[in-house]
């Protein structure tokens, strides 16, 4: 797939970097906007970037903890220290600009969704409901209990997998994600048995090949209804 590493605008003119993955071809396709997990844009970003691209999608993915400690990480100790210090308001505002941006982007359809890994769950959840996100997915997504009022809108669809034997997210967290979408029509917030905390990352302890590839099939699924 086509990628380039690339820089952003906010609002305030302050720039910072992240990655782009395209499909091959110029027509114009829907966008999603990737949020990372607490160790940023690593090769096993890049690389889940890039597969979301050859489905179709433009692929953005900001280096979101550049107000904090910008570039990847694979020290747990700094991930986590960066992940603490990070001011979720201001985070919200920049969510705001990327999405705008990502629609912006010449090869952009005007569609957007967001995903989100681990950390990256809270601003998935935020975008539906507050940024007029027109889907959202995340894989182990953290903090999106924080996020449940308001709710998006009924016809958004959204796509929220977890793992049951996640200490990160315990089952009481997703039953409450789950009781706030019970009258959602097109949300499906589905725990899956025998896995954990990073289930979708083929490089990270936890991965689950099999949990991971069909969770993966249902935000395909719940993303392809942006084309």
């Amino acid at each position: 797939m086509p990628s380039t590493d690339i820089s952003y605008t906010t609002r305030d003119n302050e720039t910072f970097t992240g990655y782009l993955a395209e499909p091959h071809g110029d027509g114009k396709v829907p966008g999603i906007l990737l949020i990372t997990a607490i160790f940023g844009i690593d090769d096993e970003m890049k690389e889940l970037a890039n597969a979301w691209a050859a489905d179709g999608f433009i692929v953005s993915v900001p280096d979101i903890f550049w107000r904090v400690m910008p570039g990847p990480t694979a020290d747990i100790e700094k991930a986590f220290d960066r992940y603490n210090a990070f001011d979720a308001e201001q985070g919200y505002k920049d969510v705001e600009d990327l999405m705008e941006n990502l629609r912006s982007h010449p090869r952009c359809n005007g569609k957007a969704g967001v995903l989100g890994f681990c950390f990256g769950g809270r601003y998935a959840q935020y975008a539906v409901a507050r940024l007029g996100a027109d889907a959202a997915g995340a894989f182990h997504g953290t903090l999106i209990d924080q996020e449940l009022n308001p709710m998006p809108p009924a016809d958004c669809p959204v796509s929220f997998h977890f793992g049951v034997d996640d200490p990160v997210v315990p089952m009481a967290v997703v039953d409450q994600i789950k009781s706030a979408y019970a009258n959602h029509p097109n949300a499906e917030i589905v725990a899956h048995n025998g896995s954990g905390h990073n289930f979708s990352m083929p490089h990270k302890d936890g991965y689950h090949a099999g949990v991971a590839a069909t969770a993966r099939q249902a935000v395909l699924d719940t993303f392809n209804r942006m084309k």
